[in-house]
């Protein structure tokens, strides 16, 4: 479709260059055909007329132009498919084996021994002794002092407060309801007007006796003859049964739909209006106050006293007593234990894996190709002139060059 455009463009502007050179020197093409280089007439009363003009003509031409087509082409790709295979692995396993031994070991057995010590013991001996000390005694002491107190003073002054006062406004608005309409419609029911009838039936038989044992009889056989049974009689009976039989028919019901209608209607809507109002209120103003008043202090004297203390000296002794211990004496033991040690196994395993083998294999696919296709296209193209010259008849032959070139 670019080609197209730019072939139009390019003849259109071939068209546009040519038509403005020759609207531009008329004259001198005119001028050009009687030159001197022509040969000129016997008599000169030849008069040179310009017929020279631009002439466009509409040529029907082919163009390739390119155009995307789908095609369908077989590749060759590689898939990897999985398939699942046995494989035999050695796997190594530890058996737990318990085996029996003999071990020499030294145990310390605890013996009892009794052996007679003097030690030192330090015994408490209490005796008094005079020991002074310094003794804190308290006594009272009234003191003058300044203290600031706060006081309260009330005062009233008038303050604004806002009070929300509701009022109520009427709006008109409108609102779907639902409403019910009847409906007739028509409806096809199927109607059973079917018969009874009368049908016989054959009741169940009932078993047949077998025949009697036939006794020889006097024809002068020697073998009894055949025993001949007495068919049964079958009774029958009859019933009545329904034959349906259904035909289509035509009502007339009638349906209530429901179907939505917007009612006008007028509602109230509470709107709030903020006021400020004014009231007397009391504060409290708190002043400090300086004041004297009267506090006791508690002091202390020192005083010094004498007191007779006990005091606890400790005096060494030696005395002696019988000490039982215990010495741990190291003896020889052979001794029998389990021990668990452990095999190691080798066992062959079947185990599964799944491997992704490559396959080639051929498919189609859909792959958009570039063709040139023609069309036909319609194109307008400029006529050169010819420049016709009015001459006598023992004129030279007419100028080899053209007017319009």
């Amino acid at each position: 479709m670019f080609k197209i455009q730019t072939i139009t463009l390019s003849t259109i502007a071939f068209v546009v260059t040519t038509c403005a050179q020759f609207s531009a020197s008329p004259l001198a093409f005119a001028g050009d055909c009687c030159a001197p280089k022509c040969r000129p007439c016997a008599t000169p009363i030849c008069q040179c007329v310009p017929l020279c003009g631009c002439e466009l003509r509409t040529e029907r031409r082919t163009v390739m132009v390119p155009q995307m087509v789908t095609q369908n082409r077989t590749i060759e790709r590689t898939v990897l498919k999985k398939e699942c295979r046995e494989k035999e692995v050695t796997v190594l396993r530890r058996v737990p084996e318990t085996v029996e031994r003999t071990r020499t070991c030294t145990v310390m057995v605890p013996v009892v021994r009794t052996r007679q010590e003097t030690y030192t013991e330090m015994v408490p001996v209490t005796r008094n002794i005079e020991k002074c000390y310094t003794v804190d005694v308290p006594y009272t002491e009234m003191r003058t002092g300044t203290r600031m107190v706060p006081k309260k003073i009330w005062k009233e002054i008038e303050r604004k407060y806002p009070v929300t006062i509701p009022y109520c406004e009427k709006k008109c608005g409108t609102k779907t309801i639902v409403k019910c309409f009847p409906v007739t419609r028509t409806r096809t029911v199927m109607v059973d007007r079917g018969c009874w009838e009368t049908v016989s039936t054959c009741a169940v038989c009932a078993p047949v006796r077998p025949c009697a044992p036939v006794k020889p009889c006097g024809c002068g056989c020697k073998t009894a003859c055949k025993p001949v049974c007495k068919p049964c009689a079958v009774p029958v009976c009859s019933k009545r049964i329904w034959v349906p039989k259904m035909v289509a028919k035509c009502e007339t019901y009638t349906v209530t739909e429901h179907r939505r209608v917007e009612v006008p209607y007028e509602y109230e809507v509470k709107r709030e209006r903020t006021e400020f109002r004014t009231r007397c209120e009391k504060v409290c103003e708190i002043v400090p106050t300086r004041e004297c008043y009267q506090y006791p202090v508690t002091l202390c004297r020192k005083e010094t006293r004498t007191k007779l203390v006990p005091v606890c000296e400790m005096v060494p002794r030696e005395r002696t007593r019988c000490v039982k211990e215990t010495v741990m004496v190291p003896r020889q033991k052979t001794e029998k234990y389990l021990e668990t040690i452990c095999r190691t196994v080798a066992e062959k395993k079947i185990c599964h894996e799944t491997v992704c083998v490559p396959v080639r294999e051929t498919c189609t696919v859909p792959v958009s190709v570039c063709q040139m296709v023609p069309k036909c296209i319609d194109v307008k193209v400029a006529v050169a002139p010819v420049c016709a010259v009015a001459t006598c008849n023992t004129c030279a032959p007419p100028c080899v060059k053209p007017c319009c070139k």
